[in-house]
C-alpha cells in the first residue's frame, strides 16, 4: 500500500493538515507530496519489476492514493520504448530512443497525471473533475472522470483543434469553448469557477496529478534493465514532466536503487519558451512571455507560472539545458519520426526530438550517449499539421497501367 506522508511546501517548508489543500497558506506555492518509502528494500525491485501489471500502477507504493480499491485506471504507462536504428542513424546518435507515449489510452502523457489525480479526486470525495486545457488534458479528465463515474468540466480555448474537443465530449464532458486563444486568458474565469462550485481542480496546482508523471523514471528504470539514460528530452508547457521525472528519479536514488542521474532537457516551441530561456540566460527566474503562434499549441504557454520555477531547478540539478523550437523544425522532427520511425505524433510531442537533433548538430550530445525523446501525443489529435499532397488522393482507374503511371 502506498505511504503518503504529507502536502509540504517546497519553497517555505509550510506543510497541510487537510488532504485537500493544495496550496501553500505561507507563500502560495503549489504543495508537493511527500511519500514515505522507508519501508521499501531492495528485494521490493525484483517484485516490484516482475509484476504481472503492466500500468503504471505496479509502481503503487510510489503514489499518494491509499487505497487500490480507489484506483481509476484505463491501461496507462508501460508504453513502447523503442530504439530507432534508423532514426538514430539519420541524425548521428548510436543510442536513440523513443518513449512512445501516443500509445496510452486517450493518446497523450496527460493520462499519466489523471490516472494518479482522479483516482486521488475519488478518496477525497469530490464529485465534478475540471481543467482549462488546449485539448489533452481535456480529454483524459473527460475519459477518467468517466471511468470514475465522475462529472467532468473543460474549458478550451477558442481555435482548439476540434478532434480534442470531440474526444473529451465523447466521453461524457460538458465543454465550454471560451473566447480568446491562449490558456492564460481564460485562467481567472477557470479560478473562480472551481472556487464558487467547489470542482476538484486537475491543473498543474493539483500535487496529486503532478505524482503521475513520475511514471516517466519508473518506467525507464524498468525498461532499461535498471540503466538511467544520459538524456531524457520531455516536450515542455508548465514544466510539470521535468519536475515529476526529477522527482522519480531523486526517490529511486534515495532508495539506492539508481547511482546517477539522467541530464534534463527542456524542449519547447520558440514561440513559448520561457523555461528554455531562463535556462539559456542563466536567469533564476522563469519571466512570463506573450505565447505566440505556433504549430505545437499543445505546449502553448507562456507563463508557467505554478511550476515553471521548480522546472528550471530541476533541469539545473540535472546539468540539463532547455531548447526553443521553430516550427519548420518541429514539423521536419514530426515527418522523421513517421517515416523512420513508425511513430505518428502531433507537432508538440515531435518537439522531444527535434530538440535532440539540435543538441547533437551542436555537439551538446555525444554520438554514443544514450538519449531518450519523450513521444507525448497522437498525431490523430491534430491532422491538420501534415499536408497530404493532393496528387496523393487523385484517383487512378483501376487498371494496371494506370497504376505503373502513379508509381512512376
Amino acid at each position: 500500500m502506498g505511504r503518503f506522508a504529507a502536502l509540504r511546501c517546497p519553497q517555505c517548508g509550510w506543510e497541510a493538515v487537510t488532504d485537500d489543500t493544495f496550496v501553500c497558506g505561507s507563500c502560495g506555492a503549489v504543495l508537493e507530496v511527500h511519500m514515505d518509502l522507508g519501508h521499501l528494500t531492495r528485494s521490493d525491485v525484483r517484485i516490484i519489476r516482475s509484476s504481472a501489471d503492466n500500468t503504471l500502477w505496479r509502481w503503487f507504493d510510489f503514489f499518494p492514493v491509499k487505497s487500490r480499491g480507489s484506483v481509476v485506471s484505463l491501461g496507462e504507462g508501460y508504453t513502447p520504448l523503442m530504439r530507432c536504428r534508423r532514426l538514430g542513424e539519420h541524425l548521428g546518435m548510436e543510442r536513440l530512443y523513443v518513449k512512445n507515449d501516443t500509445l496510452l489510452p486517450t493518446g497523450s502523457l496527460k493520462d499519466r497525471s489523471n490516472s494518479v489525480g482522479i483516482s486521488r479526486a475519488v478518496e477525497l470525495g469530490f464529485d465534478t473533475v475540471a481543467v482549462p486545457s488546449t485539448g489533452n488534458a481535456a480529454a483524459s479528465v473527460a475519459a477518467y472522470a468517466a471511468a470514475a463515474g465522475l462529472r467532468s468540466v473543460v474549458m478550451v480555448p477558442a481555435g482548439t483543434d476540434a478532434a480534442k474537443v470531440t474526444q473529451a465530449y465523447a466521453c461524457g464532458a460538458t465543454v465550454v469553448v471560451v473566447e480568446g486563444e491562449s490558456l492564460e486568458g481564460m485562467g481567472a474565469l477557470y479560478r473562480a469557477a472551481v472556487k464558487e462550485f467547489g470542482w476538484y481542480d486537475c491543473l498543474s496546482t493539483n500535487p496529486y496529478r503532478n505524482e503521475g508523471k513520475k511514471s516517466y523514471a519508473f518506467e525507464l528504470f524498468d525498461q532499461l534493465d535498471e540503466h538511467v539514460p544520459h538524456w531524457i528530452i520531455h516536450p515542455t508547457a508548465g514544466g510539470a514532466g521535468l519536475v515529476a521525472m526529477w522527482k522519480g528519479y531523486l526517490e529511486l536514488h534515495g532508495l539506492g536503487w539508481v547511482h546517477r542521474f539522467p541530464r534534463l532537457v527542456a524542449a519547447q516551441s520558440e514561440a513559448a519558451a520561457p523555461i528554455a530561456a531562463a535556462l539559456n540566460t542563466n536567469s533564476a527566474t522563469v519571466e512570463p512571455v506573450a505565447a505566440g503562434a505556433t504549430v505545437a499549441e499543445s505546449i502553448r504557454v507562456g507563463n508557467p507560472h505554478a511550476l515553471g520555477l521548480r522546472a528550471l531547478r530541476a533541469v539545473r540539478a540535472s546539468n540539463g539545458t532547455g531548447v526553443g523550437l521553430p516550427d519548420g523544425e518541429i514539423l521536419e522532427a514530426q515527418d522523421l519520426l513517421g517515416r523512420l520511425a513508425g511513430v505518428f505524433a502531433e507537432p508538440s510531442a515531435a518537439v522531444s526530438l527535434a530538440a535532440a537533433a539540435r543538441l547533437r548538430r551542436e555537439g551538446v550530445i555525444r554520438a554514443d550517449d544514450m538519449v531518450v525523446c519523450n513521444i507525448t501525443g497522437h498525431g490523430l489529435k491534430q491532422v491538420a499539421s501534415v499536408t497530404v499532397p493532393p496528387e496523393q488522393l487523385q484517383p487512378v482507374e483501376p487498371s494496371l497501367d494506370a497504376l505503373k503511371a502513379r508509381l512512376g
